[in-house]
């Protein structure tokens, strides 16, 4: 599986690079900003998209509502991972489009075994 992830913060990119690379063995490309993830989404179609919520100039949500505008990439699965803490989070982005919401911190172990079960893989 062909998989890009998508965060500000490079630690937690490299980290989940290597957790998915490593366990999963899927195919990861790593980005650290919004615009770049749809820059990469259209050239690269990737097979998921694991994505931040808070990132400046063009958040988790503008990300996904550009992604589901575009029928190049409206298909592609979209799970946010977020360290925000809002009651609703999880049902307004679910309700925007995404497939599921993962909380930070993660289990760097389990995080692919989670993607791998939410997107049936």
């Amino acid at each position: 599986m062909r998989v890009l992830v998508v965060d500000d913060d490079q630690d937690l990119v490299d980290l989940m690079e290597m957790c998915l690379t490593t366990y999963q063995g899927w195919d990861v490309q790593a980005v650290t900003s919004g615009v770049e993830a749809l820059r990469r989404c259209r050239d690269e179609a990737p097979d998921a998209v694991l994505l931040d919520v808070d990132m400046p100039e063009l958040d988790g949500p503008g990300v996904l509502a550009a992604l589901r505008a575009d029928p190049d990439t409206c298909a592609v699965p979209v799970v946010f991972v977020t360290g925000a803490a809002e009651p609703d989070l999880n049902q307004r982005l679910c309700a925007l489009g995404a497939a599921a919401v993962l909380s930070k911190p993660f289990d760097p172990r389990r995080i692919g075994a989670e993607v791998a079960l939410i997107l049936g893989w």
